[in-house]
């Protein structure tokens, strides 16, 4: 019965094989029969089948409440023109503050993943390249192991011809007799060579009196580390010794000795060291240092007239520093370090404040504090508006002040610039604790007046704030806001709220533009407008600064925007219904380019594959032709409108250029060339006359990847 089932079963075979084969025609390829399994086909198919697959369609819908796929960052409706679910991802929607963690995906039926490290590699072995999270960007810096500051010349030629010696470099000078070619000329201790003065305890210059003392660290070396806080760069810094000696006769009065060493060059970091020990590190009584700071000083207390303090004066680069030494009876350190000991001061009279080496005991939200901060107390005895004045003495920073609550553990203002006062309006009767810091070590001078008693305008408070007007650019004038509203933007910055309902979830952008060369902030609060019920990061830095959040649920919301300096400043809040992301695609030249609708959008694109096609006149200098890889896009607009391009969230060094013209690219629009350097990247807000443009998402210095544009066409102004 086998033997016949085999028969059976190859006749039926045979005869299914020829009712296919003759199906086929005479044409019919037969190898469909005779080919081997192969699974490299089969994975082909595969392929091939998801290329065609448009995997965002879900089941049949009506209406769009029917598609909520629970995936909090797909974009989900019913198209309306399949009658299908839509789910479209939206990778904005997953981004988290962070820039060099990666760009955050949104994956279907998963939700939001990571995405690979930015590592920002450029292959060139001449630079260190580095991910820097404040700019949202990539630096490429020369290569410079030593940290001398200066490149090595087998990248940069005639630069550093000894990378790993930080004494060694073209900016430094020759020294005479050490056999080295220091300065990097190809000459060895050649005429006009340098000799080093008062590079270590037994030349150290020698001081007497009070006064001024010119002083040179060309040529030193770096001999005497200290327990103070270094320079920035130890490796390349360099030092010298002046040897004060106390005047007086011994068992005389005792003597304070305050040292204050400021380099000739800006750029140049300072500390200072007081030693009881010239040799000794562990003897130090006193030290400065601020970080960045082409200036410090120190103080030794109680010093007996005819002994020697020795005063050791690092710098991060070569140079001259001027050192003013003030030997003077000594005085107990300030008692007024605390909040349990303010020191009580007048109203309307000008106390002086002088920031040696308080200790830092109090915190501020104003955050440029660098030093330790000295604490004071007035009294009101009605109340009333306060204002408190501060300026610079001595010293090349600000004074930051912190008014706090009675029990000093509150911070109610701060202000870290002298061009503006600390305002306090309608500040109850009683004893209020006022501290006093300094973005570098100074002597400030302080004065506190009081006013008749005012009341706060509506947009002072998120509790009062008036509904903002969408859509369109207001001013906003900050002359008289106090820096009440703590969400952590702008600390010390003047700031006003406005409240925004939205109805349905929405796409919002807001726009500060504040005076030039001042810093401004704008951020999208919860009601609350604190730290914690922030929308978005804040931004903060110069005009303009742009806050956006996409699909924005429905609810109500305080729109804030503060000025370093109180002055007037402009806000722009655009409002649409959310829309879903738009991929352009290759849209890579004039052949196809992407037609972007008349009612904008939100677009994302990559030109890391593309090609490039288009110069752009804001990018480096020296380009290539056609600079970095770019894509192009077509706008057509039927009358006069208002357009603002947006590349917030972009992962590259950005360049967005305009073009205007029938024919495909057209010609550059005065002033709408736009690097973006910032956090922000490139941003354009245009009022555009009727007629075609072209859009061109390009990259700066030949940077190039994923982008990210929102565009908004509203009515012009």
């Amino acid at each position: 019965m086998r033997r016949a089932a085999r028969f059976a079963i190859a006749a039926l075979t045979a005869a299914v094989l020829a009712v296919a084969h003759a199906g086929c025609g005479a044409d019919a390829p037969k190898e469909l029969f005779t080919r081997p399994f192969d699974a490299g086909t089969v994975a082909d198919a595969t392929n091939e089948r998801a290329q065609t697959v448009d995997e965002t369609l879900g089941g049949p819908c009506t209406q769009d409440s029917e598609c909520d796929d629970t995936i909090a960052c797909t974009f989900d409706r019913c198209d309306q023109a399949v009658k299908r679910c839509r789910n479209t991802p939206d990778d904005a929607q997953c981004a988290d503050p962070l820039y060099c963690n990666g760009r955050e995906k949104c994956v279907l039926r998963l939700g939001c993943a990571a995405g690979p490290v930015v590592t920002c590699q450029d292959d060139n072995p001449c630079t260190i390249d580095r991910c820097v999270e404040s700019t949202k960007g990539c630096e490429h810096n020369p290569r410079d192991v030593d940290g001398d500051g200066d490149p090595d010349d087998h990248c940069v030629g005639m630069r550093d011809c000894d990378d790993l010696d930080p004494a060694i470099s073209s900016t430094h000078s020759e020294i005479c007799g050490n056999f080295k070619d220091d300065n990097c000329n190809g000459s060895v201790d050649e005429v006009g060579c340098t000799q080093p003065a008062n590079d270590v305890c037994a030349t150290a210059a020698a001081v007497k009196a009070s006064g001024t003392y010119l002083v040179s660290t060309v040529a030193t070396k770096r001999d005497y580390p200290t327990l103070c806080p270094s320079v920035a760069t130890p490796s390349a810094a360099q030092d010298v010794v002046l040897t004060i000696t106390v005047p007086g006769v011994a068992g005389g009065p005792l003597q304070d000795v305050e040292v204050w060493a400021t380099a000739q060059s800006s750029k140049n970091e300072v500390a200072v060291a007081l030693r009881t020990t010239c040799t000794a590190a562990a003897s130090e009584v006193g030290c400065g240092h601020i970080a960045g700071s082409a200036s410090a000083r120190a103080i030794a207390r109680g010093v007996a007239p005819g002994s020697d303090l020795h005063a050791i004066v690092t710098t991060q680069h070569e140079g001259a520093v001027d050192v003013r030494v003030d030997i003077r009876p000594a005085a107990p350190k300030p008692p007024n370090e605390s909040c349990a000991a303010p020191q009580a001061v007048a109203i309307d009279t000008a106390f002086t404040v002088s920031l040696i080496d308080p200790g830092k005991d109090v915190p501020s939200a104003c955050d440029k504090v660098q030093t330790g901060e000295l604490t004071y107390a007035f009294t009101l005895a009605q109340p009333s508006d306060v204002r408190v004045f501060a300026s610079t003495l001595v010293g090349s920073g600000e004074p930051v002040i912190s008014l706090r609550d009675t029990s000093c553990t509150d911070e109610l203002r701060c202000r870290s610039s002298s061009a503006l006062p600390l305002f306090a309006r309608n500040l109850a009767a009683g004893t209020h604790v006022l501290t006093v810091a300094g973005t570098t070590q100074l002597d400030a001078s302080i004065l506190v007046k009081t006013f008749p008693p005012t009341m706060p305008p509506p947009n002072q408070s998120c509790a009062t704030a008036l509904p903002v007007a969408v859509n369109t650019t207001f001013a906003v004038d900050l002359s008289s806001q106090e820096d009440a509203i703590k969400n952590g933007c702008l600390p010390g910055g003047p700031a006003a709220a406005y409240e925004l309902t939205l109805t349905q979830p929405s796409d919002v952008l807001v726009i500060g533009r504040f005076p030039m060369n001042e810093s401004g902030s704008v951020a999208i609060n919860g009601p609350a407008c604190t730290t914690a019920d922030l929308v978005a990061p804040c931004t903060m830095g110069q005009t303009p600064q742009r806050v956006s959040k996409r699909n924005l649920a429905a609810g109500t919301y305080r729109v804030v925007i503060a000025d370093e300096l109180g002055q007037t400043a402009q806000l722009s809040v655009l409002v649409r219904p959310a829309v879903p992301p738009t991929a352009v695609g290759v849209s890579d030249n004039c052949a196809a380019p992407f037609a972007l609708p008349a009612t904008g959008g939100f677009f994302t694109g990559d030109t890391t594959g593309a090609t490039s096609d288009f110069g752009a006149g804001c990018d480096a200098p020296g380009q290539p032709i056609n600079g970095a890889k770019d894509q192009l896009m077509k706008l057509d607009l039927a009358q006069k409108q208002r357009v603002v391009f947006d590349m917030s969230g972009s992962f590259y060094t950005t360049v967005l250029d305009l073009r205007q013209g029938a024919t495909c690219p057209g010609t550059e629009v005065t002033n709408a060339c736009y690097v973006g350097f910032t956090a922000g990247k490139s941003f354009l807000d245009l009022t555009l006359a009727p007629g075609p443009y072209w859009v061109q998402v390009d990259g700066y210095n030949g940077d190039r990847g994923p982008w990210n544009l929102d565009v908004r066409v509203l009515p012009a102004p």
